[in-house]
């Protein structure tokens, strides 16, 4: 058996479906019916072993009756990446294991919130504001997505016990890297077209989660090369909040979220506010 291995949000019913369609290796139930629905989601895909969902206490494993690899899809819940009780659930199985990257935090936060919890990250934060904040302005929620990141909970690293598949590089280069998981499971890549239709419609599907990945990357580039561009466009108070993280971390400033609670509208204010602050 091989087991998919996943944080809330983190693509775990997409990898389950590569690995099933595209693995000469791996057992085929019937999957025309696949599809993404509107949030990006994979969860369509045709799951023929029960999944092992947040450690259950009674997990009853049920095969097909076949020579080839089974897949089983452990949802594992954000907060815990421990394999203790897989392992003797599952004693001699392959682990996939989804790895959170540094640089796609704020990717998997946002797929958690929105399509595991089915909620808003803004509204789910609010409460948590309330406690610690005088008000619940937006310079407040922003910065308590900040602080999030300085602080970051979740660890889902790599595993050496594991195959690990890194998110970063999945999201850049998805037709390789479940390529490159094929070979590492023991398998042959199989219908490289259908393949690579699959990931660009994944792309598709999932592009606002992946925005503020690219986000930062342009931000940075011009930052680097003392550039002015517009960042008007990025109004979601998570975003900012993140993007927050990612100047301080870079330039080791600490931004005063008072002063620069209207957030900014071109990277040159952003240049204008650190050396200030230097």
């Amino acid at each position: 058996m091989i087991l998919i291995s996943y944080p809330s949000g983190g693509f775990g019913n997409f990898l389950y479906h590569c690995l099933t369609e595209f693995s000469d290796r791996t057992y085929k139930p019937n999957n025309t019916d696949f599809s993404f629905n509107d949030l990006g989601n994979s969860h369509s895909t045709k799951k023929y072993v029960p999944v092992y969902y947040h450690d259950p206490d009674n997990y009853q494993l049920t095969l097909p009756d076949t020579d080839l690899e089974c897949l089983v899809l452990c949802d594992n819940g954000i907060n815990n990446d421990s394999y203790q009780k897989i392992n003797k659930t599952f004693p001699d199985a392959v682990i996939v294991r989804a790895v959170i990257d540094t640089a796609i935090r704020p990717v998997i936060y946002k797929t958690c919130v929105i399509k595991a919890q089915n909620s808003n990250a803004v509204s789910e934060t609010k409460d948590q504001v309330a406690e610690h904040w005088t008000d619940t302005d937006n310079y407040a929620i922003r910065e308590n997505f900040t602080l999030l990141y300085h602080n970051w909970p979740f660890r889902w690293n790599e595993d050496h016990a594991c195959v690990n598949v890194h998110l970063e590089q999945l999201i850049n280069n998805p037709a390789k890297t479940i390529h490159n998981l094929i070979v590492q499971t023991g398998g042959k890549t199989i219908n490289l077209n259908g393949l690579d239709a699959v990931c660009a419609e994944w792309i598709r599907s999932n592009a606002q989660y992946f925005k503020i990945y690219h986000d930062w990357q342009k931000i940075e580039l011009a930052l680097d090369s003392e550039q002015s561009i517009d960042i008007g466009d990025i109004v979601d108070l998570h975003d900012q909040g993140y993007l927050n993280y990612c100047i301080e971390r870079k330039f080791h400033v600490t931004i005063p979220v008072y002063d620069y609670r209207n957030w900014f509208a071109t990277t040159k204010q952003i240049q204008e506010m650190i050396q200030c602050l230097k």
